[in-house]
């Protein structure tokens, strides 16, 4: 009797185990991020001076005119992993359309070193900027990674979006932002 109780255990939690499993291969791998309804949106960017991690110099101010998607991003954010290979995408296909739009990773309280990294294993095709004491983090209300802060050509913010995006959601994104092809 008690053999048999066994096995009826082992049955019913092998169910729920392949159950798990054929929930978690059905759906979406990637949802998408979240709008975020903030003060900040409509508002002109905050001032964005830094370098590159390569060393080069960054100024948002030098982008008016373009569409520019600033993400922040960190070694450690299990999200970011998944958003990597998105944002490379986008990189990507922007650059090869010709579109107005940029995109620039933003390291969030992270070492540079363990950021170039991840950029180099997950994805990139794109520029990252230094962000010392978090200080362009803090001036877009970023408190967290993954964020992406969307600007307009007029240099005032358009989006801002937590969590993983898609470049499908990017291009969305960025469309509405106003960019068109140079």
């Amino acid at each position: 009797m008690r053999g048999r109780g066994v096995r009826l255990g082992a049955i019913a939690a092998a169910v729920v185990v392949l159950g798990a499993v054929a929930f978690l291969a059905t759906r979406g791998v990637q949802q998408g991020a979240t709008p975020v309804d903030s003060a900040l949106i409509g508002t002109a960017s905050p001032r964005v001076a830094t370098t590159t991690l390569a060393g080069a110099p960054f100024d948002l101010a030098a982008l008016r005119g373009r569409v520019v998607v600033l993400s922040f991003f960190a070694s450690w954010c299990p999200p970011c992993k998944n958003e990597a290979p998105e944002l490379a995408t986008f990189a990507y296909d922007e650059h090869a359309r010709g579109a107005a739009a940029v995109l620039y990773g933003v390291v969030y309280e992270d070492s540079n070193a363990a950021a170039a990294l991840f950029v180099r294993t997950y994805g990139g095709g794109y520029q990252v900027l230094r962000d010392p004491n978090g200080t362009i983090a803090s001036s877009f209300g970023v408190t967290g990674p993954p964020v992406t802060v969307v600007v307009g050509p007029t240099g005032r913010i358009d989006t801002i979006l937590e969590g993983a995006v898609t470049a499908h959601q990017l291009e969305g994104v960025v469309a509405s932002a106003g960019a068109t092809a140079t």
